[in-house]
């Protein structure tokens, strides 16, 4: 994942070194843009704040729950149409801080299984919680299963009780408040899996995604991507300032040897002589009828 697709709100960490002190700073994720990702300023003793060198940085993204670390190259204050904010920068791929883990959301449904095909003989359970790639049951104490077997579990969820159907293979063994507990990996990902999950995951963020948007809205007036557009310009004028609009293009040659000071003026020509002669004359004459008028 790209920096600049952190989300809004989400929570940053930096871990810097001032008068050779380990300090951590808090701040707090605006928006991405093209240059990185916009946060809100740090200012220490009054004056904003600006790493030199490669600093780490932790963040908690909002989207998915999931914790990044990485090596940002700058982060430096930015100023913008909008106020003054930093700005950080990463050139490399943020990677979550386990990305086998699964971000898992509460169940806890009553449900029934059965251990390798085995549906005569079915086992009460409750589903302890779920992700997109595994699931938890509590199971009875005289419940015996090992690692490695195929559970075919089924459950009622939701305001219609919707029966979910899954597959999964038992892949480790715990205990949740003293009692077994058994780790699947979900063999059978359908669609009504996916949208129970992804339900879950709204149930639990959307209401501080609001709030984020709402505390990261720079100007209410116009869509989130015309913020970004107009943050991208300000910075960009940063850094490649614009050019002087008083210079003007000149056609002259600048290689013409009157132009040039090191280089001595040619000798003129007969015919430059016989002109300049011709304009001379044509003067004292005009002259001459002025004189006449007068008089």
């Amino acid at each position: 994942m790209n920096i600049s697709e952190i989300s809004n709100g989400s929570e940053v960490k930096i871990h810097a070194s001032i008068s050779k002190h380990n300090v951590v700073l808090m701040t707090e994720a605006i928006f991405g843009v093209a240059a990185g990702l916009l946060v809100r300023p740090m200012e220490y003793f009054g004056k904003y704040m600006q790493f030199l060198e490669p600093s780490a940085v932790q963040i908690q993204n909002k989207r998915d729950g999931r914790i990044y670390k990485f090596m940002a190259t700058s982060i430096t204050p930015v100023k913008t149409r909008y106020g003054n904010f930093h700005l950080i920068r990463c050139s490399e791929e943020l990677e979550p801080e386990n990305s086998r883990k699964s971000e898992r959301f509460f169940i806890e449904k009553l449900g029934l299984f059965a251990i390798n095909g085995n549906t005569l003989s079915l086992k009460n359970c409750i589903i302890h919680d779920m992700s997109m790639r595994g699931m938890s049951l509590i199971i009875d104490n005289t419940t015996r299963v090992r690692i490695d077997d195929i559970l075919d579990i089924s459950f009622r969820y939701g305001p219609t009780f919707h029966n979910y159907q899954v597959r999964a293979k038992v892949v480790r063994m715990f205990a949740v408040q003293n009692k077994p507990a058994l780790g699947c990996s979900i063999l059978n990902m359908n669609v009504d899996l996916v949208e129970l999950v992804k339900s879950k995951r709204d149930e639990k963020y959307a209401p501080e995604e609001e709030a984020a948007i709402a505390t990261t809205n720079l100007n209410p007036e116009i869509s989130e991507e015309q913020q970004i557009q107009e943050v991208d310009e300000d910075i960009a004028r940063q850094l490649i300032p614009e050019r002087d609009r008083t210079k003007r293009i000149s056609y002259e040659n600048p290689f013409d040897p009157s132009k040039l000071e090191h280089v001595p003026a040619p000798d003129k020509t007969l015919r430059q002589k016989k002109l300049e002669e011709k304009k001379a004359q044509q003067a004292r004459e005009i002259e001459n009828l002025l004189d006449l008028r007068d008089i």
